[in-house]
């Protein structure tokens, strides 16, 4: 029988890049390549290794952007929307949003992990069934999260850490604000932009406007098949475009890439603001709100809010509960008040980076 050895080279105690080995049925395969999420921070998990093929679950640079470090000649599997975002000239293999593909003698299952536009889990049925949910979320407002099956091993995106607060408070938080003051949001242009656009649309309000980077993922959102929403969504969405052809700096609700606050065209208004709100006879009211992670390096913002785009505790409890593993790890956060997390991860709660998975199939792909 196959031995089958997954190591957690990148992810585990921190917002790190991710990165994943897997080694069975005489094949290395890298889960994800990601890359810093911010200038300084220390991503060299890739140096020295040496792997037969890469599977890529979105298209975030966390996720990504290593990818440019690995040799031009092994085999990138994603599915068709992240595929888009691969450097250029890459050798790509396709993956279903739904469904099952051979690599080697691994099945590899998908379904949608309700975080990105085409963005994908990952359950590799070697050693008693391989679990990575990539980054995911349970509420998003407009990508459905597909229940993965059962394994021996479940590596789980853990970025808000002990967070378990519903959608609804930041949605009344954010409302709150902007009832009195306009507002910057840094935001990921394929990720959260289009669904705070969406949500702030669907209250009746026409008062935001977002860049061309994050227009060009509702285009893509519009354009591509209807199966990678929610039922609904993409007839809504088509509904955003009149607002959103044209970037409008005085809109009370501006959404721009990047979510660091430095880069893209978020970076450049706020550098912009700072200048005229120094002078004092140009007094500016305009809130700058993070809404995710928040690198050590960004602009101070006033507000920060967690959306809803990572998975609260009960969620993490909740799918630690249908994926049944022997063995869990929480993935991209600090591992602070371990009581908690036991109680949350239950005796499947691992910590040790590096498993031997039994001989053994779990055989539900």
């Amino acid at each position: 029988m196959n031995q089958t050895l997954v190591t957690v080279l990148s992810g585990y105690g921190a917002k790190a890049p991710a990165a994943i080995l897997v080694q069975a049925c005489g094949l290395r395969l890298l889960l994800d390549a990601g890359g810093p999420l911010y200038p300084g921070q220390v991503c060299d998990w890739y140096q020295g290794l040496d792997v037969d093929a890469v599977l890529v679950t979105h298209d975030h640079q966390d996720h990504i952007g290593s990818l440019s470090k690995l040799p031009d000649h092994i085999p990138i599997y994603a599915t068709a929307s992240t595929a888009r975002s691969l450097p250029a000239g890459r050798i790509w293999r396709e993956l279903p949003t739904r469904g099952t593909t051979y690599i080697g003698d691994i099945a590899v299952r998908t379904g949608l992990s309700g975080h990105a536009l085409g963005g994908v889990w990952l359950h590799l049925d070697v050693g008693g069934g391989l679990f990575y949910s990539g980054d995911f979320s349970c509420e998003s407002l407009l990508f459905p999260f597909d229940l993965p099956p059962p394994a021996y091993l479940a590596l789980l995106d853990a970025s808000y850490g002990l967070y378990d607060q519903s959608h609804h408070v930041a949605w009344s938080i954010l409302e709150s604000l902007l009832e009195s003051h306009p507002a910057l949001l840094p935001v990921p242009p394929s990720g959260r932009a289009v669904e705070i656009a969406f949500w702030r649309q669907q209250q009746g309000f026409e008062d935001w406007s977002m860049d061309a980077a994050c227009y060009e993922n509702l285009t893509r959102m519009i354009s591509q098949s209807s199966d990678l929403l929610l039922p609904g969504v993409q007839p809504a969405l088509r509904e955003l475009m009149p607002r959103a052809t044209a970037f409008d700096p005085q809109a009370h609700l501006l959404l721009a890439g990047e979510p660091d606050g430095c880069q893209g065209k978020a970076g450049e208004l706020i550098r912009d603001h700072q200048a005229w709100a120094s002078d004092p006879n140009n007094p500016s009211d305009r809130l700058l709100i993070h809404t995710g992670y928040v690198a050590p390096h960004a602009p101070r913002g006033t507000h920060t809010l967690c959306w809803n785009v990572h998975p609260r505790l009960t969620d993490l409890r909740w799918l630690v509960d249908i994926v049944q593993p022997r063995y869990c790890m929480p993935l991209f956060t600090q591992m602070h008040d371990l009581p908690t997390w036991r109680n949350v991860m239950g005796p499947a709660l691992s910590l040790e980076g590096h498993w031997e998975l039994p001989a053994t199939s779990v055989g539900v792909v």
